[in-house]
Parts: C-alpha cells; structure tokens; sequence
C-alpha cells in the first residue's frame, strides 16, 4: 500500500464529509485546527496521528471507521471522481434549489 495515495484519499474523505457538514476550512478553527493545517490535511500533505482522527470524528459525528470508507470500495474512483463527487455533494446540500433543478432536473428533484 503506497501512503501518499492513502493519505490523499483520506484527505478527500474528510473534505467530503466537512463538505457534507456545510462547513468551510476556517470553521475548524474553533476546533482547535489552524485552517492551514487542515488544508494540509485534505491534500493528503500530512501524517495525521490517531489522536487527530479521533478528533476529526467527534467534530464531523463520524465513527473512526467511517474515514476509511473509501477503502471498502471494489473500484475505487479517480482522483477526478472523487472531486466530482464532492462538487455534486456541495450543490445538493447547498441552499440554492433552483440550481441543484438545474443540475438535475425537475423530474428528478424531490427535496
């Protein structure tokens, strides 16, 4: 297992799950984060410990698990993917409906 590839993967798993929270970088800082490190963080740039896991869990109301889940998966998604994904998981849980009909279409939209 290469670590760099994990830790990047792990990154876009928390930028995916803050995303999901609708919170921003600088948000954290009230955790205790430096926004600069966590950007460091989601760009798979840092060595975090289990400390700092267990502290992100608590913040985003995850279990340790949860963090790993792109490890379960049989295919994994490309980097491209997977920053796709985390674009399509901003626009619906955004505030601007209209846009998210736009992206998906009414006949689609149940919200």
């Amino acid at each position: 297992m290469d670590t760099d590839i994990i830790k990047k993967k792990m990154g876009l798993r928390l930028k995916e799950l803050r995303l999901a929270k609708g919170m921003n970088q600088e948000d954290l800082e009230k955790y205790g984060f430096s926004y600069r490190y966590y950007g460091r963080i989601e760009r798979g740039l840092a060595n975090v410990t289990l400390d700092t896991l267990i502290r992100i869990c608590n913040i985003f109301e995850v279990e340790l698990s949860d963090l790993f889940v792109f490890m379960d998966r049989e295919q994994g998604m490309s980097e491209d993917q997977e920053a796709v994904a985390v674009k399509v998981n901003r626009v619906l849980k955004g505030k601007n409906k209209k846009r998210v009909r736009k992206q998906i279409g009414p006949e689609r939209y149940f919200c």
